[in-house]
């Protein structure tokens, strides 16, 4: 105390002699009201900070999803021939692309060559359905971009019920650079299939183009 007092001694000399013995207190008041105001601007600045960061977060979020209670029903009959998945007939309705890593660059209008690359024939099945077409930015996960794709895009139904919407999400390998490719799929009746993430040699053996039987 001694010590801190000598140091202090020209500031305590600036005190009224009726309080100058409790000089002490008064000092320690307003080293404490510095600190408080501190901490209170170091508080309002990581607020604004991270406040902002997750404002960007909420403005993405909304960019990216897509209600599918929305969405008008396929445009017309189905083609001489019908995308399958598990031997479901489906029309497709929403096809998200992204590229994998943050290197290559995706344009809505290469949706229908990208496509035959996943599966020949698919882009085909594009331009019958006429479905909407997302590019997101870059994505540095796949598993990430499907949890992503699932989380974004609203069926109207809750996980585990019957319904006609079929979600795929998942990383093409044929396609070079690679892209992550996502489906929202509607089928005629309500099934099971729900949200399938795929690896990238699933995509052949899950999904199929058979000629229609109508």
């Amino acid at each position: 105390m001694d010590a801190i007092q000598e140091k202090l001694q020209p500031l305590i000399d600036l005190l009224p002699d009726k309080v100058r013995d409790y000089w002490w207190a008064i000092y320690g008041f307003a080293a404490l009201l510095m600190v408080l105001i501190v901490l209170a601007f170091l508080r309002g600045l990581v607020r604004g900070v991270f406040g902002k960061g997750k404002a960007l977060q909420e403005d993405w979020a909304k960019k990216l999803r897509e209600d599918l209670t929305s969405y008008p029903p396929p445009p017309g009959a189905p083609g001489k021939q019908r995308l399958t998945i598990y031997h479901v007939p489906v029309r497709i309705r929403l096809v998200v692309l992204a590229p994998a890593g943050k290197e290559a660059e995706i344009e809505a209008d290469q949706a229908a060559e990208l496509l035959d690359r996943v599966l020949p024939g698919l882009g085909a099945m594009v331009a019958v359905d006429r479905p909407r077409i997302r590019v997101w930015p870059p994505q540095l996960s796949q598993q990430g971009f499907a949890t992503a794709f699932f989380r974004h895009t609203v069926t109207g139904t809750k996980e585990g019920q019957p319904s006609c919407w079929v979600l795929v999400a998942g990383r093409s390998q044929f396609n070079q650079p690679a892209i992550l490719l996502g489906l929202a799929l509607s089928a005629d009746e309500p099934n099971n299939l729900g949200r399938l993430s795929l690896e990238p040699h699933q995509w052949l053996d899950v999904l199929r183009i058979r000629e229609s039987q109508s």
